[in-house]
């Protein structure tokens, strides 16, 4: 909740307890608000937070649903309509994770959603529920877009014709002719919420033989939805240890290093993963849509990209203190199986462990922050060991911080907070981690860090600090202690 406060998503724009709003007067209630009732005990969703975050036109009691019907909010709680239209949207959801708030501009009705896929199948399955929910969604961001226009800060989400908004020439650089129609909207775009599906689209199609599958967007009011391509959790534990064993392997060719780094296909990966990310925070910081994320279960891609977009809109987010917060709500709290993915505790082939789930995503998902600290290290507070010393205690047990499956099972059934060591204490208690270059007043003056895509994409390079670390061969530059370069 604290998070959400700092966001500014649980005041009324303009009750002057809206500290983000950095100086901007807005005269409108918050589009979005806490759902606290209708999860106590984690009943909604085993997988998600005990707060979420909800359109207001269905938790708060406006009219936001394509029925015109009313819910309103009783202080804590829903009435038991409310309850039921949160439980019938969950139920069409794999594993109940619902389409919940995780990130939400305090200056208009960009925000970023994520959920899991819904339960479409072979026979095209609908929900009115799911319906309503995401119409009130696009509904309460196109009003907080008109408020925003009405004080001169623009947009087009909510129609308006964007005065503030930077030339289209800007913008096509900026998209690098990267998916350029579905980026750069005019007034006349008549998409008011975007779903980003991070799968490849056969794989989506696919997962409709197991009765699941990807919205139609023929039945959600002022929709569009676009694939993205990146891999599942088998793959990227191939293309990982594809990496590994080249970069660990004595007999690699030294001049064919790059070629063979990039045959690995683990840099194409990651290239994928931060596109989806930038392309999320161009919609949520120009066009000012909600953005709706999710892959099959929602807490595996959609927790990077979800994670990496926030990172690049809220300046917050690269400091430590931020990271942390961004890594503790959007893989502790929503649900990233650290114990599933990491096999923690248990051997190979051991009895209840499942190998095939095994898959380095938080190792991706670091790697994909060391490309942008690597490229833009004035933004970042901290500096690539940080990342480093995350990427070995995944798998060192020395901390509880990135322990189990859910924050149901971290806080309730093992008290992990309270019987273990917090990694994030350790880190902070390390001086040699802060970035001497980093400038917190720039950061926060400069705001969102979207550079153009190309620029982002063709700089990506490996890790070698992680990747050649116990290599074969000396990869990583070194001179002893006090040695200089001659002038």
């Amino acid at each position: 909740m604290e998070e959400f406060e700092r966001q500014g998503m649980v005041f009324s724009r303009g009750d002057g307890n809206d500290a983000t709003s950095r100086g901007h007067v807005m005269s409108s209630t918050s589009p979005w608000v806490p759902i606290l009732g209708a999860i106590a005990n984690y009943g909604l969703c085993a997988t998600y937070p005990s707060v979420l975050v909800g359109p207001c036109g269905i938790v708060g009691g406006g009219s936001g649903t394509d029925g015109g019907d009313s819910y309103s909010n009783e202080t804590n709680g829903l009435p038991d309509n409310g309850i039921g239209l949160l439980r019938r949207c969950a139920a069409f959801r794999s594993e109940n994770r619902l389409p919940a708030l995780t990130w939400g501009s305090p200056h208009h009705g960009g925000s970023i959603w994520r959920c899991s896929q819904p339960k479409v199948g072979l026979q095209g399955n609908r929900s009115i529920e799911d319906k309503q929910y995401l119409y009130a969604n696009a509904n309460e961001a196109k009003r907080a877009n008109l408020a925003a226009d009405a004080h001169l800060v623009g947009g087009v989400g909510g129609g308006s014709k964007g005065e503030d908004r930077p030339p289209t020439e800007f913008l096509r650089m900026l998209c690098g002719r990267n998916n350029e129609s579905d980026l750069i909207m005019d007034g006349s775009n008549p998409c008011s919420l975007k779903i980003m599906d991070m799968r490849p689209k056969s794989a989506a199609m696919a997962n409709r033989t197991q009765g699941y599958g990807y919205e139609n967007t023929n039945y959600y009011r002022g929709a569009s939805i676009n694939f993205y391509g990146i891999g599942n959790i088998q793959l990227v534990r191939d293309l990982n240890q594809k990496v590994c064993a080249l970069c660990l392997s004595p007999n690699t060719s030294d001049i064919q290093w790059m070629q063979l780094v990039e045959n690995t296909n683990w840099l194409s990966m990651a290239r994928l993963i931060l596109s989806a990310s930038r392309q999320t925070a161009f919609h949520v910081h120009y066009n000012q849509l909600p953005i709706l994320l999710h892959c099959r279960h929602g807490w595996d891609r959609a927790s990077q990209v979800a994670a990496l977009s926030q990172l690049l809109l809220d300046p917050h987010y690269r400091t430590r203190e931020g990271f942390s917060t961004l890594v503790e709500k959007d893989f502790l709290s929503f649900g990233h199986p650290f114990h599933t993915r990491c096999g923690h505790g248990e051997g190979k082939n051991e009895q209840g462990g499942d190998e095939g789930q095994l898959s380095p995503i938080f190792i991706q998902f670091l790697d994909c922050i060391f490309q942008l600290v690597n490229q833009f290290p004035d933004y970042f507070e901290f500096n690539p060991r940080y990342l480093l010393l995350q990427s070995e205690h995944i798998y060192s047990w020395r901390f509880g911080t990135l322990l189990c499956d859910s924050e149901q099972e971290r806080e309730v059934v093992a008290g992990i907070r309270q019987r273990t060591y917090c990694m994030w204490e350790y880190l902070d208690s390390i001086p040699d981690l802060i970035n001497p270059m980093f400038d917190r007043a720039t950061s926060e003056k400069a705001g969102v860090l979207l550079m153009p895509l190309p620029m982002l994409l063709r700089n990506v390079t490996l890790w070698v600090d992680r990747f050649c670390m116990y290599g074969a061969k000396a990869s990583i530059p070194c001179m002893p202690h006090g040695l200089q370069y001659p002038p």
